[in-house]
């Protein structure tokens, strides 16, 4: 029967710390009797060349001396083994039962009582006053609050009922010394609880390479052990061993593949739940922590080179079938990244090496072969609206394993900032790798095989979601987020590698969308803008001042000139647009915010400032809104979809800003970057750039001075205040000066349209 919450809160563990001492000093104990054995008994009877006694009895008596000694030195290794465990079992036993203790000490202090059998039930001599009257008349308000923490102390008992079941098993565990059945010791019982559980999931998994279904009694078995023991290293690594190292992992992954996206896909969470814990053991493996850091690295540098051959080595499996007739062999690379895709938390080092040792496997300057990931068909998913692209279809498999690393490595930004740091030679090595001198083109486009030979076909083409993991990578590495996840308060500070890399992208991408404005790969477009609503400040700083001056938040160094062709090329893209629009509009509407009534009314130099920069800004971004959509004015199909796209951003909240603080700040946010922000790209049809340029003059520049009547209006000022010289010209004419300025400056950012 598993423990309960009343047995976990009252056991004393240093009993089985005590028990563990004595084990270990039994076995000390045990070694030094089978020493003295050795040396005064067994060995000095063998040294007796003269045989001085002979005959039966003393050949009986060397034969059960030689036993004898066995047996002390077999004592000696289980009393060892058994100590090992048990103080196994108290460091895996220790902080699971503390963290129910904290766990129920925390439901505590959220008004609640915590029963013996572990039950919470809300106690209103905590409840706060201005709270008692809610909670006393709302049931299902107390029964959400006592349902949240009985959960919480439910999952902290579960994980010590899984680690105590999990340690009963492996001291369970007979080993394989069969003398230990026949009333011996137990010499080859193992001293760690991972390693001792690894033998039976290795045996689990190998059934499942093998081809063999699992039991459902098998399967729930396996799931226990992988729950208990994934993020033990010996566990790990003994089992991976026992699998048959990189290439036994491989096939066992491409196994459960097969049974999950072919052939039982009706049970395929069962299979990818296997695969997940695969992935996890993986990550725990290769992890080197200096817990261990001897034994982490002999293992990793040899599971390093053997997956060098098992990489690069073809595998025969169904998934991969083109037209329901062809199916493909594929890369043990391409497996291992599509296996590691099911978990996370890799070690960074193993990252890296990664993705240098694929890259080697492809680059023709180091010997590879750039065709090496080639297959027919293409493996991209659905593509959502906000530019990513889902698992379905085969998007789960990554065909690119190098892309598909650099997608799992923008999981942890201070990875992907170490990989692709200019200012090391490593990384700049790299970046000119990536974006320079790669094959991406990895979909073979032969028509197939005749009865001897290949039938020739079209070129290498680039898969719809090519380049989405260095888009990822590079987001990550810029700014120092998981993409897709909402940055931290201090989100706007970045690292000097940071920088870094954002002044890498910019100025290198800004180049190629100089001749090219469509040169920025479609599916990074999206990447970069999310990656400049990370600096907004900055941005602000480079697009509103004048002298081409660093950024005063992170010191950035990026003339304004070259920020504005980035940004038109990322404009291709309205959603992308509309993000670092949007970020823009919060800057903007925070530094309008800023000012007081006496700022307005003696038309202040802090007026004056936030009036000139914000009107560059909006200048410079509407500027290439007009020529993005000038660029299309013959292309209806293309300028409706960049209008579908742009409005696509509003359904949501804007990626990141200024802390919106009141109705006040959001209302000049929505001045800047909502409705009336929209409006200006409907009826522009069969405008020529230069005409929607003097329609955003006319129709763009009025939601900045709209900013600032509001905010004049907020802070008191009254419509005879707002006609006198001050308001209109230190402030409304300096943000119309700018305006001006930002919409003719920008004007370099244009380039030729293939």
């Amino acid at each position: 029967m598993p423990v309960d919450y009343e047995k976990i809160i009252s056991t004393d563990l240093s009993s089985l710390h005590d028990a563990a001492t004595a084990w270990k000093n039994m076995g000390k104990r045990f070694g030094e009797l089978h020493d003295n054995y050795r040396d005064h008994v067994h060995d000095a009877v063998w040294a007796d060349t003269t045989r001085a006694w002979s005959g039966q009895g003393a050949n009986v008596f060397l034969n059960q001396a030689t036993i004898t000694q066995g047996e002390y030195a077999a004592a000696r290794d289980e009393a060892k083994a058994v100590g090992g465990m048990l103080q196994d079992a108290y460091e895996i036993l220790k902080p699971l039962r503390q963290a129910v203790i904290d766990t129920a000490e925390d439901a505590e202090q959220s008004w609640l009582n915590v029963s013996p059998e572990g039950r919470c039930a809300i106690d209103f001599d905590k409840v706060p006053a201005e709270y008692q009257q809610q909670y006393r008349h709302d049931a299902t308000l107390r029964t959400r609050l006592e349902d949240l923490w009985n959960g919480k102390i439910a999952k902290a008992v579960e994980a010590v009922q899984t680690a105590d079941a999990n340690i009963k098993k492996a001291l369970m565990s007979e080993g394989g010394d069969l003398s230990a059945f026949n009333g011996g010791f137990n010499s080859s019982l193992k001293g760690d609880i991972g390693e001792t559980r690894a033998g039976r999931a290795g045996e689990l998994y190998d059934k499942i390479q093998d081809g063999e279904k699992l039991s459902d009694k098998e399967r729930a078995e396996l799931n226990r052990i992988m729950v208990a023991n994934e993020n033990d290293p010996e566990f790990s690594r003994t089992l991976l061993t026992s699998l048959g190292g990189p290439e036994g992992t491989i096939r066992v992954h491409n196994e459960l593949a097969e049974r999950a996206y072919a052939d039982d896909t009706g049970n395929k969470k069962r299979h990818l739940t296997l695969d997940a814990h695969l992935a996890n053991v993986l990550r725990t493996a290769t992890t080197v922590d200096g817990k261990d850091t001897a034994a982490d690295k002999r293992f990793y540098e040899q599971w390093r080179e053997d997956l060098k051959e098992a990489g690069v080595k073809k595998y025969e499996v169904d998934f991969t079938d083109y037209d329901h007739t062809d199916a493909q062999d594929v890369r043990g690379y391409q497996s291992i990244v599509t296996l590691m895709q099911q978990g996370g938390g890799y070690d960074d080092q193993f990252l890296h090496d990664l993705a240098d040792d694929i890259r080697a496997a492809e680059d023709e300057d180091k010997g590879g072969d750039k065709d090496i990931w080639d297959l027919r068909g293409t493996f991209a998913g659905e593509q959502q609206k906000d530019g990513t692209f889902d698992d379905s279809r085969k998007g789960w498999f990554a065909n690119d394993p190098l892309d598909g690393v650099l997608g799992i490595m923008s999981k942890d930004p201070g990875a992907a900032t170490a990989y692709l740091d200019p200012g090391t030679e490593a990384g700049k090595d790299r970046l000119q790798y990536l974006e320079h001198d790669r094959d991406w083109e990895n979909v073979d486009t032969s028509k197939g095989y005749g009865k001897t030979h290949e039938i020739p076909g079209g070129p290498d083409i680039e898969d719809a979601d090519t380049r989405t993991g260095f888009g990822a990578a590079l987001e990550a590495a810029m700014t120092g987020n998981v993409p897709g996840t909402e940055g931290s308060e201090d989100f706007a500070r970045h690292s000097p590698a940071e920088i870094r890399v954002l002044e890498h992208v910019v100025t290198e991408y800004a180049e190629a969308a100089k001749v090219d404005k469509g040169a920025i790969p479609e599916n990074m477009r999206q990447n970069f803008a999310n990656a400049l609503a990370f600096y907004p400040q900055d941005v602000n700083d480079i697009l509103g001042m004048r002298g081409n001056l660093p950024s005063e938040m992170n010191d950035v160094d990026i003339d304004r000139l070259t920020m504005n062709q980035f940004i038109r090329g990322v404009a291709e893209d309205g959603t992308a647009f509309r993000t670092i629009h949007d970020s823009q509009m919060e800057v903007i509407a925070g530094d309008v915010h800023s000012l007081g009534a006496e700022d307005f009314e003696k038309g202040s130099a802090d007026a004056g400032k936030v009036a000139r920069e914000g009107g560059q800004v909006m200048g410079a971004l509407d500027h290439i809104r007009a020529d993005v959509l000038g660029s299309d004015r013959d292309d209806e199909i293309n300028r409706n979809n960049w209008n579908k796209t742009y409005q696509y951003h509003a359904a949501g909240a804007l990626v990141t800003g200024t802390p919106i603080l009141g109705d006040t700040i959001q209302r000049l946010i929505d001045i800047g970057a909502g409705q009336h922000a929209e409006n200006l790209n409907n009826e522009v049809t069969d405008k020529t750039t230069e005409e929607l340029i003097a329609h955003y003059s006319k129709n763009g520049y009025p939601r900045l001075e709209q900013m600032f009547v509001e905010r004049a209006d907020q802070v008191g000022l009254d419509t005879p205040d707002m006609r006198k010289e001050p308001f209109q010209n230190q402030v409304l004419g300096e943000a119309s000066d700018g305006y001006s300025f930002g919409i003719d400056d920008a004007e370099g950012s244009t380039g030729v349209q293939e």
